[in-house]
């Protein structure tokens, strides 16, 4: 079971960054030129490449305008894939630009209150929080909250989601009983819609976490960490290392899905990117590193350091040696050393940590 939601949230992950029209034998060429460029960024995106995923969104992005025009569903999919590389790299105004130009197609050619629309009413949220915009990503939040439910009804997985986001926007913002009440709610929703162990409950699980320690309620902030920790754990854990690795396995189910072409891609696709966290995840290490720098705080040097160990097996054997999200995790340990007073074994990781950057270069 843990095995098929590694593989289907992330091969239907992949998949929603790639969300094409109608196939035709006459379009072949250019679905496989997009393929490529397509599959290429994916590739960089599963790799912490997104430099590199940006490069080839942009091929991807040319080849769709040139084809179909600007303002077409297609175009306005790869805008919004462009927008989450953006916004990965910090590049918050870039990204604010395309979700605003994927918005207006998506409402031009399917209505103010389709899916489509809500799912970039959510991206553009995250966006405008990050940036400590708290009153655009509020609005943004509640457009798509309004937009799932006239779809799909009230307390719909989708609008749960969106809640929790909500939640923690309450939570940045101070406001901790609009945000108890609004991630406590997306919890149990979550819980009763995917059960007790779906990796789309690390999010939401990790916000309670940092909204009780904001409020020094230690105690019931680590409850909610150590449930976090758990789920990631218990769904990325490989306890045999010579398993064939994770991005080989997304890539045989894109291929998979490559191959039915029979009906709208699009149209076919669930989209996860907001629900799904893995070890790929541009946010895992940092996930990682919530519990053990709440046991540091603690002085409680054992138990942090034993969760960024397993942290570190977990990646690896996830990952391989060379990701650069394992150079990210023992960036994390050697700062955790230095702070303990062990320089040997913070220059040790550090070092890795070069080496894995240094070979991501070649």
């Amino acid at each position: 079971m843990k095995k098929y939601l590694r593989l289907f949230g992330a091969g239907m992950l992949l998949l929603s960054f790639i969300s094409l029209a109608d196939y035709s034998f006459a379009q072949e060429k250019v679905y496989w030129d997009l393929e490529e460029f397509l599959e290429g960024s994916m590739d960089a995106y599963f790799n912490a490449k997104y430099d590199k995923a940006i490069d080839l969104g942009n091929d991807s992005l040319s080849i769709i305008e040139k084809k179909f025009g600007p303002d077409h569903p297609n175009a306005a999919a790869v805008l919004v894939n462009l927008a989450t590389f953006y916004k990965i790299e910090k590049k918050y105004s870039q990204a604010e630009k395309l979700y605003k130009r994927a918005l207006s197609i998506y409402e031009g050619a399917f209505g103010l209150d389709n899916t489509y629309t809500a799912k970039v009413w959510d991206a553009m949220g995250d966006n405008y929080t990050a940036r400590r915009r708290f009153k655009e990503a509020e609005e943004s939040y509640n457009n798509s909250r309004q937009i799932w439910n006239k779809n799909l009804g009230n307390n719909s997985p989708n609008e749960i989601i969106v809640s929790s986001h909500l939640g923690a926007l309450y939570k940045d913002k101070r406001q901790y009983k609009e945000a108890e009440d609004a991630l406590s709610s997306a919890v149990q929703s979550i819980i009763a819609a995917y059960g007790e162990g779906n990796p789309v409950l690390i999010r939401p699980l990790y916000d309670m976490g940092k909204l009780f320690e904001a409020q020094s309620k230690d105690a019931e902030a680590e409850q909610y960490y150590r449930y976090a920790w758990g789920i990631f754990k218990g769904n990325f854990y490989i306890d045999d290392p010579s398993i064939e690795k994770a991005l080989y396995r997304i890539k045989s189910e894109v291929d998979k899905a490559w191959a039915q072409r029979s009906e709208p891609i699009y149209k076919r696709l669930t989209d996860v990117s907001d629900l799904y966290i893995g070890t790929w995840h541009p946010d895992a290490p940092g996930i990682l590193d919530i519990l053990p720098s709440f046991y540091l705080k603690q002085v409680r040097y054992s138990e942090a350091e034993h969760i960024y160990e397993d942290s570190l097996e977990i990646m690896l054997s996830n990952l391989g040696s060379n990701h650069l999200n394992v150079a990210k995790v023992l960036d994390n340990m050697a700062g955790f050393y230095r702070k303990m007073g062990k320089p040997e074994k913070a220059s040790e990781a550090s070092e890795k940590a070069r080496l894995i950057r240094q070979k991501d270069r070649f």
